[in-house]
């Protein structure tokens, strides 16, 4: 296919011949198909283990893999198919339909920087530029020593304290771009001592 040419017509889709082949993201794919730890392997155990019986378990199976690695390893996504006796393509759509999902590693601290309308008007883009000058990457990406990853959403809900942003589960509001800098600081030593 020449995506010069598409127009978007659906034909393509019809007549692939590797259509329900599954594709991972290129870092994904380059990535470890095994675990590198007996640990890792114990935690998805475990997971799949506490949601076995329950009815749906695919999505909090997921949401806790998530929650443990902070993105979902393909050899946990392989583990989980294995064990539930799912398709690892059924299991790639819904992890690829939740924002809320990583196929490919994030850092420690995940970085929510809201860009909804009260905090655009407030000035969140000037805190996203700041954030990307102090980090070295855009947002989408993770700093290079696994501690950071920017991500732009539509909203944190608290659109009273715009401009805003989320550090993990830590909420700030009514920032300035010099405050971020000291926020990113303060993490960054948490993470050195």
């Amino acid at each position: 296919m020449n995506p010069e040419k598409c127009t978007g017509c659906g034909v393509c889709l019809d007549a692939c011949p590797i259509r329900y082949e599954v594709q991972l993201p290129e870092e994904e794919a380059r990535a470890r198909t095994a675990y590198t730890a007996a640990t890792e392997e114990a935690a998805v155990a475990d997971i799949i283990g506490r949601h076995r019986d329950e009815r749906g378990n695919l999505l909090p199976i997921l949401l806790d893999i998530n929650r443990h690695f902070n993105w979902l390893p393909r050899a946990s996504l392989e583990h989980v198919a294995d064990e539930l006796k799912v398709p690892l393509t059924e299991i790639l759509r819904v992890a690829s339909f939740y924002n809320a999902f990583s196929l490919t590693p994030r850092g420690k601290h995940i970085i929510n920087v809201c860009l909804g309308t009260g905090c655009f008007v407030k000035g969140s883009p000037r805190l996203l530029d700041q954030l990307e000058r102090k980090l070295g990457i855009q947002h989408g990406q993770t700093t290079e020593d696994m501690l950071f990853t920017l991500e732009v959403v539509r909203c944190i809900g608290c659109c009273a304290l715009a401009p805003a942003m989320r550090v993990g589960e830590d909420t700030f509001g009514r920032l300035t771009p010099g405050q971020v800098s000291k926020i990113i600081d303060s993490y960054a030593q948490m993470a050195a001592s």
